[in-house]
């Protein structure tokens, strides 16, 4: 892929991204309840108030980003993620080796928390995922991909 062409499809990843982080606000009120919680290895996310969950979603990793090393690591490439599934992420992987993207293949390279926004968009086109979530850390951010949202009850939704 050229430079030109990689910058395009960045581009059109990040529209995509944009637009499906709105229509998720809109739809399932992300952002507005008290509390979100997670759980990697089941693949689980949900948010929640006063206790009571009330929307949920499928989370798929898609990396990290060092503020201490200014570094960007893909969530197939971290050990602390062992006992996660990386099928649907080492999609993206698969796309960068076949198109020749260095920043999809490489498992760790200097980066700030806008390379993971970028990664993380072209990762949400690429999966077709619902949303998005950036989960701050006291060393950094962890990157996320949300798809399946859903209320937790007719009653939620209303």
């Amino acid at each position: 892929m050229t430079d030109q062409a990689f910058q395009d499809f960045l581009d059109e990843s990040n529209v995509y991204l944009k637009t499906r982080v709105a229509k998720s606000q809109e739809a399932f009120g992300i952002g507005q309840y008290e509390r979100y919680d997670y759980d990697l290895p089941s693949g689980r996310f949900w948010w929640s108030d006063a206790g009571v969950t009330k929307v949920e979603a499928r989370v798929i990793p898609v990396g990290s980003i060092s503020t201490e090393s200014n570094t960007w690591l893909w969530a197939w490439a971290n050990p602390h993620l062992d006992d996660v599934s990386m099928t649907e992420i080492e999609r993206v992987r698969a796309f960068g080796e076949e198109h020749g993207i260095n920043k999809l293949t490489d498992h760790k390279w200097d980066a700030d928390e806008f390379d993971g926004g970028e990664m993380t968009s072209i990762a949400s086109r690429l999966l077709e995922a619902d949303s998005a979530y950036r989960s701050p850390s006291r060393t950094g951010f962890l990157f996320l991909l949300l798809t399946d949202l859903h209320y937790v009850s007719e009653r939620c939704a209303s």
